[in-house]
């Protein structure tokens, strides 16, 4: 699973900006689509473009990248449902080689039988995200840039003289996970705590950097282990106000204005 900064409803003006590609956001909910940047072109060496285009997709490859090509015409999609810095990378590097060949956009329209071309589609190679009791999948933002952030979050108490060693237990586990973002809220009923703690990374692929996955079965089982060594369960003690609401506590932060 990718954990972090991404971008699905709005686009990170101050960041990126782009002569050629077009942002389309998210439609969410029942419309469901993923947020893309797409062109279509046209160039005076069409065949020249497309192995340009192909070989920015061999050097980064770990994004969707589509294309349809017909003529003299090429258009290209990046899209997925959280665009992180990697994708605006790539889309960078092909706008270098659209002016290279002198490409132009234009607003005419494909046929509707043009096939598709896949030349990148990323392989995240940890097991899917499953719900489980433990660590719950969720998104908080915006933030700043209109940027949104993919979390963990693990909702559970445990006494209160445990809290400081399960805590610096879970600050290991994000060293060995390679999470570069551990923070808590919490609520003290003597003599436990609720604790609501969130699992992430900052901005990944930050000029083609490559991504960071994260083994979520993995940490899972980690995580609930720790937790029943040091006397805790999953959920919260109490009713509302019992709720954590004091914090946040930071222990591990990268990007803390894209996260925060």
């Amino acid at each position: 699973m990718l954990l972090g900064v991404y971008w699905y409803y709005g686009f990170p003006e101050d960041l990126y900006r782009f002569d050629f590609f077009r942002f389309c956001p998210g439609f969410g909910g029942h419309a469901d689509g993923p947020a893309e940047l797409t062109v279509t072109v046209q160039a005076p060496d069409p065949a020249a473009l497309l192995a340009q285009v192909r070989a920015v997709a061999a050097r980064y490859p770990d994004g969707y990248l589509f294309a349809y090509a017909h003529t003299t015409q090429l258009r290209l999609t990046l899209g997925d449902y959280a665009l992180t810095d990697y994708t605006f990378h790539v889309a960078q590097e092909l706008e270098q080689v659209l002016h290279q060949q002198q490409a132009t956009p234009t607003a005419e329209p494909l046929p509707t039988d043009t096939p598709l071309l896949r030349l990148a589609e990323p392989q995240d190679p940890t097991p899917p995200y499953r719900y489980n009791p433990v660590l719950q999948a969720v998104a908080a933002g915006p933030q700043k840039h209109r940027a949104e952030v993919a979390l963990l979050r693990l909702d559970c108490h445990l006494p209160l003289v445990r809290q400081p060693d399960f805590l610096t237990t879970l600050a290991a586990l994000c060293e060995q996970f390679n999470l570069d973002v551990l923070y808590y809220y919490d609520y003290i009923i003597t003599p436990q705590v609720n604790l609501m703690v969130f699992f992430s990374n900052g901005r990944q692929g930050v000029g083609g950097q490559p991504l960071r996955y994260t083994d979520t079965a993995a940490l899972t089982t980690a995580v609930a282990a720790s937790l029943a060594a040091h006397g805790g369960r999953p959920k919260h003690l109490g009713k509302q106000k019992e709720y954590p609401r004091h914090g946040p506590h930071i222990i591990r932060m990268v990007d803390i204005d894209f996260v925060l």
